[in-house]
């Protein structure tokens, strides 16, 4: 085919840059709360200074500008369609176009209403139907505009709000959800998924081009730069998943592994309080309880708060995350720590030190001398629960939905026995817990603690004494979760990728037909107009090290990822391959400010030299678009230099007027436009 002009551009995002706005809220936002992630807060304020990020694209030299429409705000509610929120986008469309450039609009860009959620969201059975009408409103207000669509932003990504890689201590997107449902069961809802998202692209495809005939419409997978054999391993092994029994088969080891479950104790129930470091070696269940943190000193003591306590002794309990509220409230104190929270306040007793921090429920099991006191202040709240061992998906759901079932006595606990074969088969479940329960239990959540393993204990074996505990110290906790195996986890998390479907380019295979129908049918092959895609991170060789640090890199671990620029011409050959006829547009492609040796400027005067590379080789790149215009808030991710990827700097978090500055990044982009563009013309 005739090689196209080539068009740069720039992107944003309405999640990522437009303010936070309760009558408008997406999904998105509510997750993001109930994960404790950063908020997007006022992020960019692009809904009402799109007329300045699109002025700045168009003095780059920039052709396209991409942006996205928020499903929220167009339908506020179920069939109630807001008229000025569609006049507003069809007039950032304008703009675009009066400034030169062509707009790329994005319709769901990792977002969706709340409505739509409750109504059981993307792998209801008439989601697709339900996008086709969002779709179509907007259509009908700006269709004749709009030369380009992209209908799913890295629909590959949507598939891990349905299923966790073991490894992960969290869903990377919403709805995340998926807790008190079986891996089988999570499996398949992924299945439904990508098969609900090429009958919806296939659908709002044809209201698109009815519209505008000569419009072009597509999608952008997130694409990982792997070495040639092992992506033809992995496109391979989803080619050949022909059932979804073997699809369940195939992506298990993604979310399971056996080895790791061998673990001396089934599960921690003991005050067991999730942190960044502890779900990095644990998995955790939800919340069954809450606790409160609070300062021991002894009667005839001066000291009366936190503060009073600067360049003394404080105690804490080995293996508590008192050690953590210590620091914070008083980092000029020093620290001591005790093997038991009985020896901490013996030593408190003794003079030895001047306070000792610990929870409600642990200064209960101890008792309180009489001589010492506990002030009223609370220093930290925390949030308990269970504690299982990685790679155990099955145990996992099945505690969450116990728990669930406490506060809820209609709620039905699924049992899932082939998953938990080994434990029925030994007879019992063993408990790692603080106390013993033969003794005196005093305090509200011991006693909770007892009676949900034995509950779990019943949900498995119908029976509430088939549970044995196993009192241990709370520095024991991560210990006892962590199987004899963990030395080969390197070895597990890159057999876990290779060997699933999920990690294939599904989409694209799908639209070559080359997956089975149960996830593309055969009316939506070949749907779409153009082959999108975004680039970032890649290797050029198999090595364990590297290969992680891209499976990290692929899950917004992004101060480590690894640069591979030649993988992006790899990318292009293999889908040039695929789809001859096609143009190729790079709909993302950039860096936070400093990535595995590369800074930004090195890293875009690298991917564009293979995008020149490509067009060389006859490859039809049609579009690249740095990613992004400024800087944004990076779903969740707490705001820095290892989240920023604009080109024009913002303080998001500091600065009231959010002004925009240049980095040398943007200089040289606009550089790079302006050497290429007259080579291009030459």
């Amino acid at each position: 085919m005739k090689l196209p002009d080539l068009l740069f551009g720039v992107a944003t995002s309405d999640h990522q840059a437009e303010a936070y706005d309760p009558i408008y809220a997406d999904f998105r936002d509510q997750w993001e709360q109930h994960q404790k992630q950063t908020p997007r807060g006022r992020a960019t304020d692009f809904w009402n200074r799109y007329p300045e990020d699109i002025a700045l694209a168009r003095d780059l030299g920039c052709k396209i500008f991409r942006f996205s429409i928020s499903w929220s705000r167009i339908e506020p509610r179920i069939g109630e369609f807001a008229s000025d929120m569609l006049d507003h986008y069809r007039k950032v469309a304008e703009a675009v176009l009066a400034a030169d450039m062509i707009p790329l609009v994005t319709l769901h860009h990792f977002t969706w209403p709340v409505h739509v959620q409750e109504r059981g969201g993307m792998t209801a059975e008439k989601f697709p139907q339900w996008y086709r009408t969002y779709v179509q409103r907007v259509v009908d207000a700006m269709g004749e505009l709009i030369p380009y669509w992209v209908t799913f932003n890295e629909p590959n990504l949507l598939v891990y709000g349905y299923v966790k890689p073991w490894w992960q201590p969290s869903y990377l997107v919403p709805p995340g959800a998926a807790g008190e449902k079986s891996l089988s069961d999570q499996l398949d809802q992924s299945a439904i998924l990508i098969r609900n998202m090429f009958m919806a692209h296939k659908l709002v495809r044809t209201v698109i081009r009815t519209k505008n005939p000569k419009a072009k419409v597509g999608a952008n997978p997130f694409v990982l730069g792997l070495p040639g054999l092992l992506q033809f391993v992995i496109d391979l092994v989803a080619t050949r998943t022909s059932s979804a029994k073997a699809f369940r088969r195939h992506n298990r080891r993604l979310a399971e592994q056996a080895l790791l479950a061998q673990t001396p104790v089934d599960l921690i129930i003991c005050r067991f309080t999730p942190t960044r470091e502890r779900a990095a070696k644990v998995a955790f269940s939800h919340s069954y309880a809450e606790g409160v943190e609070r300062l021991v000193v002894r009667k005839t003591s001066q000291v009366r708060a936190m503060s009073d306590l600067s360049g003394n002794l404080v105690g804490f309990a080995r293996g508590s995350i008192a050690t953590h509220t210590i620091s914070r409230l008083m980092p000029t104190a020093r620290q001591q720590a005790f093997s038991t929270h009985r020896d901490g306040l013996r030593a408190l007793q003794q003079g030895k030190i001047d306070g000792f921090v610990a929870d409600d429920a642990a200064l209960a099991q101890a008792a309180v001398p009489s001589d010492l006191i506990v002030l009223k202040e609370v220093l930290a709240e925390s949030k308990y629960a269970v504690g299982v061992a990685k790679g155990n998906p099955d145990l996992l759901s099945l505690v969450n939905a116990t728990i669930s079932s406490l506060s809820d006595p209609n709620r039905v606990t699924p049992l899932h026995p082939k998953a938990l074969r080994r434990i029925r088969r030994r007879g019992y479940l063993r408990v790692g817990i603080v106390c013993d329960p033969g003794e005196i239990m005093s305090h509200e959540t011991t006693q909770r603690e007892v009676a949900l393993a034995r509950a779990i204990a019943k949900t498995i074996f119908g029976r509430e004494d088939c549970v044995r505990f196993q009192t241990v110290t709370l520095d024991q906790r991560v210990p006892l979760l962590t199987s004899w195996s963990r030395f080969l986890e390197p070895l597990l998390k890159t057999a876990s990728v290779v060997g699933t479907v999920l990690n294939s380019n599904w989409w694209h295979l799908g639209m070559a037909g080359k997956l089975p129908e149960f996830l593309c049918p055969k009316e939506c092959v070949g749907q779409q107009d153009y082959v999108g895609l975004d680039y970032y991170w890649g290797i050029d060789s198999f090595e364990f090290d590297r290969m992680h640090q891209l499976i990290d890199a692929s899950m917004s671990h992004f101060d480590d990822a690894p640069v591979d620029p030649p993988g992006l011409l790899r990318v292009l050959a293999r889908f040039h391959r695929w789809f001859p006829d096609l143009e190729m547009m790079i709909i993302e492609n950039g860096c936070i400010d400093h990535a595995d040796g590369f800074t930004r400027m090195e890293y875009l005067r690298e991917h564009v030299r293979g995008v020149t590379q490509a067009r060389r080789l006859g490859i039809p790149v049609r579009g690249y678009i740095y990613w992004s215009i400024t800087s944004n808030r990076e779903w969740g991710l707490p705001f820095g230099p290892a989240s920023d990827f604009g080109l024009f700097h913002i303080d998001l978090d500091h600065d009231p007027q959010l002004k925009r500055i240049a980095t040398p990044s943007a200089e040289l982009y606009k550089q790079i436009i302006l050497e290429e563009t007259a080579t291009s013309s030459s």
